[in-house]
């Protein structure tokens, strides 16, 4: 009866372990989806600049057409619909937030929150960017945008938790060619 006490309390502790073990590395997998969808989408938001602007050696970012191209590519890059919320084959369970940094030769920081305007902020280059979510830092010296994602915590069926973190990834892409 002893061996069989034990074998049982052995299969339920691996069972445990196997479970979060898998559900760990979906979440990690998840993470580092998020990660390039971050770096694809500040890569996205940098492409779009003011040409007239441009001619003069100023690089201003056309915040319009970067956003609605960013959330074009977000709808697709993390399974959304248009409202932020995850389809049913996405991995994310809540509401995505997003927030948006367009750092240019104007010396203003606009700042957007899941697509709309939330502020203006003046810079100089040399400033240091700190993330409104996370601890991400990063000096500013050229004309950058940042994109950070809050894609809410991760699914884990074992709940021995008190609370599961939420997923959060920042990226930022600097604009060099002046």
């Amino acid at each position: 009866m002893k061996i069989f006490i034990i074998t049982v309390a052995v299969v339920i502790v691996y069972s445990f372990t196997m479970v979060f073990a898998q559900d760990y590395r979906q979440a990690q997998r998840n993470s580092y989806r998020l990660k390039y969808a971050c770096e694809e989408l500040s890569a996205t938001g940098a492409s779009f600049y003011n040409l007239e602007d441009y001619s003069e050696g100023y690089t201003i970012f056309n915040t319009e057409e970067g956003m609605n191209a960013i959330k074009d590519q977000l709808n697709n890059l993390l399974s959304i619909d248009s409202s932020l919320t995850p389809v049913d084959n996405s991995y994310w369970s809540e509401q995505i937030q997003y927030m948006l940094y367009f750092y240019d030769d104007s010396e203003i920081c606009k700042v957007y929150y899941n697509g709309s305007f939330e502020r203006e902020e003046a810079f100089t280059y040399g400033s240091s960017h700190e993330d409104d979510w996370t601890s991400y830092n990063t000096v500013i010296s050229d004309p950058t945008v940042v994109v950070s994602i809050n894609a809410g915590p991760a699914r884990f069926r074992v709940k021995f938790l008190d609370s599961i973190p939420d997923i959060i990834r920042s990226s930022s892409h600097e604009w060099q060619g002046r």
